[in-house]
């Protein structure tokens, strides 16, 4: 009779994503000038954009992989969610407060904090998920090497934080690192599964 809805779970969920990528494009401003300082400041913006957008890409596609092992969502997984969207919500709000107050320990550490927020979130909805699972064995290795891809998440999270607190100046590049080598990682991952599976 009365029960939780998976297709009102997932477009929420995609609506709030869509929303926040919108929202962060809002950022590039059309420099008044040409002056050097005003094309610097509007190609900062765009490189702020391209690696929020990059980690907001990167939250979804793992979390409609998730969503895609839940048949019912319990009201536990609910609640869950939403504390996850809530910082993604706040992304924006961080990419503009980097693109604001570049180098600055506050932004950068902000910034660092709300990914650590989302990262431990994005954990506990996949233990969640994992734990109502009647048998560990429905699980194959795809499914195992995403749960340790976001463990390794909140892990590097920390690594963010620190280099927030120690070197601002260097927080985007550390993240678009660590963007590109989960990338890598990933990639190389999946054809060896893919050769695995050939053999």
């Amino acid at each position: 009779m009365f029960e939780n809805s998976k297709s009102r779970l997932d477009a929420i969920s995609d609506g709030v994503f869509a929303v926040v990528l919108t929202l962060m494009v809002l950022d590039i401003k059309v420099p008044k000038t040409l002056t050097m300082a005003d094309l610097y400041a509007t190609g900062f913006s765009v490189v702020i954009y391209f690696i929020s957008f990059a980690v907001v890409g990167q939250y979804w596609t793992f979390h409609q992989e998730l969503l895609h092992t839940v048949t019912q969502p319990s009201t536990n997984f609910l609640v869950l969610n939403f504390f996850y969207l809530v910082f993604i919500c706040l992304v924006p709000f961080a990419t503009s407060f980097i693109g604001d107050h570049p180098g600055s320990r506050i932004s950068a550490t902000l910034f660092a904090i709300i990914i650590f927020m989302v990262d431990l979130f994005q954990f506990i909805l996949f233990r969640s998920v994992i734990g109502e699972q009647p048998k560990k064995e429905n699980l194959n290795a795809h499914d195992w090497e995403e749960y340790r891809a976001v463990s390794l998440m909140v892990l590097v999270a920390i690594v963010y934080i620190l280099v927030g607190l120690l070197l601002p100046k260097w927080i985007l590049v550390v993240i678009a690192l660590g963007l590109g080598a989960r990338t890598l990682n990933n990639t190389i991952g999946r054809r060896l599964q893919r050769q695995s599976k050939a053999k």
